[in-house]
């Protein structure tokens, strides 16, 4: 089905995935045909923003949106994907934005990574896909870094990023028991019962390396069918049956009834705020496009109080990191020129 996960750790969310090429070697996309520049006429890279004394390029704001999840990386769960593409790069932007002020925090905090750690990094990429070394270069390339000199830097300022968010906000990010027991009085009857939903879905799936051609196509696919559903041209059930990717599910879609720690966060999330019979709109998960309806909801007793109670921390330190991040890039940002020029 694809959409079932095992509970994120805690640490996950300061351990934020970085733009490598650890897909195999054939999801990489196909070289890009490009015609020759006319005599005379130079080509430079556009300017998407200015933060600070950095900038962020054109060629690297449409290659962080090639990767499809730039957006989604620092509040996985939190951020909704815009149904307008422009919207979606401007997301995309946003993120970039925020990463360079992060790497300005890193250096104000005197945090360095050194040549070894970013050799460790490449050494584990290549162990993890059976690459030798000129199979990395490719990968490298195909993901849109000039060489190998461009990629290590990539690398340096993901692992700076890392550090500095970890060094900010992470001591700030303990949960008590204390607190995780007053969610279970509240929500699930104190440890003794919890919600199991029935929901169907349409998946429209997003290949590895996917081009931001075939991202934006991807995306106004799954929202022509959501409207087509929503206009009562299509019952649900049949749209499934004809355009989902997801070859997992029962007819029309149809999951099943699953325990919120069961699914994907961000599917879960939509998912849980919904009412019966209601359709969501276009949700984005790291496996594609999704369109889900609620069936049903029934009150059940608890199956593993012990993965409940770190579903429930998970949650809780989310929730504060979200917070705790958005503090912190409104302070970065008011001490800091930035000009968006797209």
């Amino acid at each position: 089905m694809g959409i079932r996960s095992c509970t994120r750790p805690l640490s996950a969310l300061l351990v934020v995935a970085m733009a490598a090429p650890a897909f195999a070697a054939e999801q990489a996309p196909a070289e890009v045909r490009r015609a020759a520049m006319p005599e005379g006429y130079l080509e430079v890279d556009g300017i998407a923003a200015v933060v600070g004394k950095k900038i962020v390029t054109i060629s690297e704001l449409v290659r962080a949106q090639a990767q499809g999840t730039s957006s989604q990386q620092m509040v996985p769960t939190q951020t909704e994907r815009p149904r307008n593409e422009r919207d979606a790069l401007r997301q995309t932007l946003d993120t970039l934005i925020d990463n360079l002020l992060i790497a300005e925090a890193a250096q104000s905090l005197g945090l360095t990574v050194s040549d070894g750690e970013i050799d460790a990094h490449l050494a584990e990429l290549r162990r993890r896909n059976v690459w030798d070394l000129e199979e990395l270069r490719e990968a490298i390339r195909r993901l849109g870094f000039a060489d190998m000199k461009a990629y290590r830097e990539h690398v340096r300022q993901e692992k700076l990023r890392i550090a500095a968010i970890r060094a900010k906000l992470g001591s700030r990010l303990r949960v008590t028991d204390d607190e995780v027991d007053k969610v279970l009085l509240a929500d699930y009857d104190g440890g003794k019962s919890e919600d199991e939903i029935r929901s169907r879905h349409i998946l429209i799936k997003v290949p590895g390396g996917a081009s931001p051609l075939q991202l934006a196509e991807l995306r106004r696919k799954a929202w022509k069918i959501h409207d087509l559903i929503k206009a009562g041209k299509k019952k649900f059930e049949d749209a499934a049956e004809e355009y989902s990717d997801d070859m997992g599910t029962q007819y029309g879609g149809d999951l099943g009834y699953m325990r919120r720690w069961m699914l994907d966060q961000t599917f879960a999330n939509t998912l849980w705020k919904l009412d019966k019979d209601e359709i969501s709109q276009v949700v984005q998960t790291p496996f594609g496009f999704h369109i889900v309806q609620l069936l049903d909801r029934r009150r059940v007793p608890i199956k593993d109080i012990k993965i409940l109670k770190q579903f429930i921390r998970a949650q809780l330190t989310e929730t504060a990191f979200v917070r705790l991040y958005k503090v912190w890039m409104q302070e970065l940002r008011a001490a800091t020129h930035v000009e968006i020029r797209i």
